[in-house]
Parts: C-alpha cells; sequence; structure tokens
C-alpha cells in the first residue's frame, strides 16, 4: 500500500497532469433574501443609451413635434423691435377751425367715408370781442357805401364839366365799397362750416353729439386706412451692419398675428442724439397687413444671405435644448424611437439656427415641441 501512494505522489512530481471529470453546470437558482446576480453598479445619473423610446399614445399625450431639417442660403440675421404707425394717406385727424356748436354728424363710428366726405356741420359762434369787431366792419362797410353813393350821385350831375377821371374813380369806389358791405352783411353772429374727411378710411372712435360745443383745435375725428400702414424701427450699433441693401424684412406681431413681408423705405443716415440709433422705416403690404393696427409694438426679422450665398444646414430654433451643458437635438428616426444628436449651433434667431457641426442631414425629423419631456425621459431611463 505505501509503494502504491509512493508511485502517485511521484506521478505527480514528474508532471503526470490528472483530469477530474465534473458533472455540467445546472441552472442557479437564487432564493429568499439573496442576490445571486453580477455586482451591483452605482448610478452615474447618465443615460446608458443614445436614444428614447416613446409610444405613439406618450407622444399624443406631450405632443411631440416635428419638423425637416434642411439646406438654405437664407435665413434671419437680427431681430429688431419696431411700432406700427400710419403711412403717408393712413390716416387723417379732423380738428375745429373755430369754436362752435355741432349741428349735425353724418359720421358712425367704424363707417368706411372718403376723402372729402362730410363728417360734420359746425355753426360757427363769434365771442363778445369778435361780435364788436365784425359790428364795426358792418357799420364802416356801410358808411363807406353811402359815401361813395352820394360822391358818384354828384360826379353823374355834373358830368358834362367834371373830369372824365374823377367819374371813374368813383364809380370803382362805388363798387368796391358795395362789395364789401354785401360780405360784412353776410357774415351774422353765427355760420355753419362742413367738416370733410381729408383721407378714405375708416372712421376711428369718438365721443360726439349733436348741439356740443368744440373748440378750436379740438380733434373731432380720426380717419384710417388699415390698407396703409408702416413700421419704424430702431437700429442700434450692433447691428448695423446686418442692414444690408439684399436684406428682407419680416414684421411678426407680439399678439399672435402672422408675419407679413414688409418693404424698406428708407433707412435713415441721422444718428439719434439720445439713444445713438437710427431709424429704418418699412411698409407693410396692403392684402396682408390687415391684422395690424397703428401704436402696436412688433418684432422686425432681418433676413439675409449666409456668407457667400451658400447653402447651410439649418433647424427651427425650437428644435434646440441642452443635454448636460452641450447643446442637442432630437430626431425621429423610427416611430417610437428617437436619437440624441449633439450638435454645434451657428447663427441663431427666433425661427431658424445654423448647425456647423453635429449628425444631423437633411430631411432628418427634429423635435420641435415635446424636447423637455424627452430628455426627462432620456435623463432617468
Amino acid at each position: 500500500m505505501k509503494t502504491h501512494y509512493k508511485f502517485l505522489a511521484a506521478t505527480a512530481a514528474a508532471g503526470f497532469g490528472l483530469t477530474v471529470l465534473l458533472p455540467p453546470p445546472g441552472t442557479v437558482q437564487a432564493h429568499g433574501g439573496e442576490d445571486h446576480g453580477g455586482e451591483a453598479k452605482a448610478s452615474t445619473g447618465v443615460a446608458l443609451t443614445d436614444e428614447v423610446l416613446l409610444p405613439k399614445e406618450s407622444q399624443f399625450l406631450f405632443q411631440v413635434r416635428t419638423n425637416l431639417a434642411e439646406y438654405s442660403t437664407t435665413y434671419s440675421r437680427a431681430t429688431l423691435y419696431g411700432t406700427v404707425s400710419a403711412a403717408a394717406g393712413g390716416e387723417g385727424r379732423v380738428v375745429v377751425p373755430q369754436g362752435g356748436r355741432i349741428v349735425s354728424l353724418s359720421a358712425q363710428v367704424g363707417q368706411s367715408v372718403r376723402a372729402g366726405q362730410t363728417l360734420a356741420v359746425i355753426e360757427q359762434t363769434l365771442d363778445a370781442t369778435q361780435q364788436i369787431g365784425l359790428s364795426t366792419e358792418r357799420a364802416n362797410a356801410q358808411a363807406e357805401l353811402r359815401a361813395a353813393q352820394q360822391d358818384y350821385v354828384r360826379l353823374q350831375s355834373i358830368a358834362d364839366i367834371a373830369a372824365r377821371k374823377d367819374v371813374v374813380a368813383a364809380e370803382l369806389r362805388l363798387r368796391q365799397a358795395r362789395q364789401n358791405a354785401s360780405i360784412y352783411n353776410g357774415q351774422g353772429q353765427q355760420r355753419r362750416i362742413s367738416i370733410t374727411s381729408p383721407v378714405s378710411g375708416t372712421v376711428d372712435v369718438f365721443n360726439l353729439a349733436v348741439g356740443q360745443q368744440v373748440n378750436q383745435g379740438d380733434e373731432l375725428f380720426r380717419v384710417l386706412n388699415p390698407g396703409k400702414l408702416r413700421v419704424e424701427a430702431q437700429v442700434f450699433a450692433q447691428d448695423l451692419a446686418k442692414i444690408t441693401p439684399g436684406a428682407q424684412f419680416r414684421v411678426e406681431g407680439l399678439q399672435g398675428q402672422a408675419g407679413v413681408p414688409a418693404r424698406l423705405v428708407v433707412f435713415s443716415n441721422v444718428v439719434n442724439p439720445v439713444n445713438q440709433a437710427r431709424q429704418l422705416v418699412l411698409e407693410l403690404d396692403a392684402t396682408e397687413s390687415s391684422a395690424y393696427r397703428a401704436g402696436q409694438a412688433v418684432n422686425v426679422q432681418v433676413v439675409g444671405q449666409t456668407g457667400g450665398g451658400r447653402s447651410q444646414l439649418v433647424v427651427p430654433t425650437s428644435a434646440i435644448t441642452d443635454l448636460n451643458g452641450k447643446p442637442v437635438v432630437f430626431v425621429h428616426t423610427e416611430p417610437e424611437h428617437f436619437k440624441i444628436r449633439f450638435v454645434q449651433p451657428g447663427a441663431v434667431n427666433g425661427r431658424q439656427t445654423v448647425l456647423l457641426q453635429g449628425q444631423v442631414n437633411e430631411n432628418d425629423r427634429v423635435v420641435t415641441a415635446g424636447t423637455y419631456q424627452l430628455k426627462s425621459i432620456y435623463l432617468n431611463q
């Protein structure tokens, strides 16, 4: 027996390997209170994938909206702040030429009128000083008429011996005296004046009544033509270079009005001494400006070409969001899949952003609404 053990020991020492046959591994089963999985990893707070899976129902719930990325040679380069005002012939203010009393009103609020149309009739009144002056002038005119008549009659009676020039002068004097007397006799203490519209348009809100006393210089009516509007904007030093000869302009309302194109009227060379800005005046197209009103504040988008007219990839500005301090967009690749693409934005404005770098291609469908929900799901998955 000892000799047999020594033989096994010698064999092991000589390097002969021994093969031990084990049964095949079976299925590992966990049981109560024990975890037979791998070692747990601490959460880093960063998603482990580059996409978000969002069912169609959730997309409708979160109101996810998309738009296509596209190449363009134009994009908005600057946003200016402007005010809508009436253009030439777009506003007419009717004032009282002289104090008096309204005897008739033929205009109503919101009524469409044409230039020259009568809006009201004022019975003009004179104060005490004016009445005294008028009475004095009328009396003087009557006295001059009587004197001219007497002189003319006298010269006619001696026409055969009177100088011809004296007779002619007396006749001219009598004719002028009669004309002056007629003018002053036709003027009474009161007279009526018709108030007409200076432009064609719509009568704005007014508060007048028949019999109301009005004073000289008071504004009676304001007639507005909504088809003749312009926008005045201030251009400061940082935006001067962006107003190029080929620039296009688009006016956008702050109350949700649709944007409309505008035509450049003048870019003033005069600098405002108060704010050092130059005035930009635009005219709105009459067929598209019905939603705008004088006095309204608007944004003016200055649209120009990219450098050298080269096409650049642009996406809606609302598609750009921030993820861990880096700009990204969500690309809708499949019906329920959204991929994350890191990008480098270029020129930015209220509507579009140029993408200088990033894995976004033309016609990729980028998310423009619901990015916050997608980002939250991505960071918590």
